[in-house]
């Protein structure tokens, strides 16, 4: 491997990263995960806790966004030197490393997840990593390597609740291969359990909390519905979901670059010269299987692409060694096409300029139509502070003895954090919410007798539990069209119990 190449491209993945980072607003998930940073603990009702650790290290930054999105951009870079390790692990020249490291570090999907804080944005280095340390424990058989696959693993489970699907993965293909000895080992068992025992504090919190991440799951695919643009990427029937999901694999991962992953796929299944990584294609034919059949999102599984492009390249490389010409059409279709999307994964536009590319490609402003931002990602970084500062109108307007004892109560994580965020600065109380995490963080003592309902989702809920509910007005951001319309807000008083009582019938797990 040209190591030299390796780790420039990883500082200038990471680099321009970080360079953009800052450009629109705070992600939806990055607000709730400041909240969730501000009362860390071992576990939260929708993930593990690493993400909200990661954003306390910024609070020293005052949670700016190059400071909270810091750690993302460092393991994009390091995906991409690892692409270039993973194809130089299975045979490959500069050639194929080179084009497999740029590859990874121009997919969209891992542009978006290295530029914003989700619960996703470690998971292609950690599924990457623990891919390589297997393929390195088998070619090596140094069992060493167990303990770096169980670091992986530990370290994507802390991130996000999918990597036991690649590792469930990974383990019925290594059964199902020859390769199935390197589990006859004392060291396995050692790092599985020192595996299970670095996860404990985390699994007590679920249990001890009766493992709401089920619940999550389940109120995730209940909740389901399309955008105020019209699109629509989940949905709630299996079937449809299923045929959504496959179709997202073509366009998180660049269609251009399909034929390279699938490949890649056929050629570790099929080619005598990858047979000691057959286990890998395989873990990929479950991983696609049990996602779909789980009602699972598009990225649900992004992480195993890597191995994939990579192992395409290699294969490409050997097939066109007396073919120059088809090497550099295959570069170039590739680099073009990722640069291309790029402004639609990655905040490398200012926003204005982003409708007018997109005007330009006839993605908006088609038919006489205003040309909008329809990237809904993107979108769902807009707005947050406006709405703290509409909420604050109406609570402004409040009469003194009533505004004390009114409670903000917003229908979503997200916009209670929002509110959370930024409504000190126009003298807002902290908030209260029914989903997730904010959920168990209760009602702070308010009894209800006067809410500001924020959110359309629990209306009629609302005019259940309130005699008396009034719709306020309303708050919209133009840059948040492809989600969604104008958002309510409703004074509700008269409860017919105390809020106390009423707060497990406003319980709302899911995404």
């Amino acid at each position: 491997m040209d190591k030299r190449f390796a780790a420039a491209l990883g500082v200038l993945t990471a680099a321009a990263h970080i360079a953009v980072s800052w450009r629109y607003g705070y992600y939806r998930d990055e607000l709730y995960f400041i909240a969730c940073a501000k009362r860390l603990a071992w576990g939260y009702v929708d993930m593990p806790p690493l993400t909200a650790f990661v954003s306390w290290l910024s609070a020293p930054a005052h949670y700016e966004l190059i400071a909270l999105r810091f750690t993302v951009a460092l393991a994009a870079g390091a995906t991409a030197y690892l692409a270039c390790a993973i194809a130089a692990e299975l045979g490959g020249g500069s050639w194929s490393a080179r084009l497999a490291g740029l590859t990874v570090a121009l997919t969209p999907a891992y542009l978006f997840l290295g530029t914003t804080l989700t619960t996703t944005s470690y998971e292609p280095l950690t599924w990457a990593l623990t891919v390589f340390a297997m393929m390195r424990l088998i070619r090596s058989r140094d069992e060493r390597w167990w303990f770096a696959i169980a670091a992986a693993v530990s370290l994507g489970l802390y991130a996000k609740y999918s990597m036991f699907l690649l590792a469930a993965a990974m383990l019925a293909g290594l059964l199902l291969t020859p390769e199935r000895t390197v589990l006859r080992s004392r060291v396995f068992v050692i790092a599985a359990l020192g595996t299970l025992l670095v996860l404990s504090p985390n699994l007590w919190w679920q249990s001890v909390h009766g493992w709401p991440m089920l619940a999550v799951l389940r109120g995730d695919v209940l909740g389901r519905h399309a955008f105020n643009s019209g699109m629509q990427f989940e949905f709630r029937q299996p079937l449809v979901n299923a045929g959504v999901f496959f179709l997202e694999q073509l366009l998180f991962f660049n269609p251009v670059v399909v034929p390279i992953w699938v490949a890649g796929a056929v050629a570790l299944w099929l080619a005598p010269r990858f047979s000691a990584y057959r286990f890998i294609a395989i873990a990929f034919v479950l991983l696609l299987a049990s996602a779909a059949l789980l009602n699972g999102k598009g990225y649900y599984i992004a992480g195993i692409y890597t191995p994939l492009i990579c192992a395409g390249w290699v294969t490409l490389e050997r097939a066109w060694s007396g073919r120059p010409a088809w090497r550099t059409l295959a570069c170039g279709a590739v680099l073009i096409s990722a640069v291309l999307l790029a402004p639609f994964t990655i905040p490398a536009l200012d926003v204005q300029t982003l409708v007018g590319y997109s005007k330009f490609l006839g993605v908006t402003g088609r038919g006489g139509t205003p040309a909008r931002l329809v990237q809904p990602l993107f979108a769902d970084e807009f707005g947050w502070q406006g709405l703290a500062r509409r909420v604050a109108e109406f609570y402004d307007k409040l009469p003194p003895q009533q505004r004390r004892r009114t409670a903000i109560f917003s229908d979503t994580y997200a916009g209670a954090a929002a509110i959370e965020f930024y409504g000190p600065q126009y003298g807002l109380p902290q908030p209260i919410s029914g989903q997730n995490q904010y959920y168990l963080w209760g009602t702070r003592g308010y009894d209800g007798s006067s809410v500001l309902a924020v959110g359309a989702s629990q209306s009629d809920l609302l005019h259940v539990l309130f005699r008396h509910v009034v719709l306020a007005g309303t708050f919209q951001d133009p840059y948040r069209w492809a989600i969604e319309g104008p958002t309510p807000i409703f004074l509700c008083t008269q409860p017919i119990a105390p809020l106390e009582d009423l707060w497990p019938r406003l319980r709302w797990y899911g995404a």
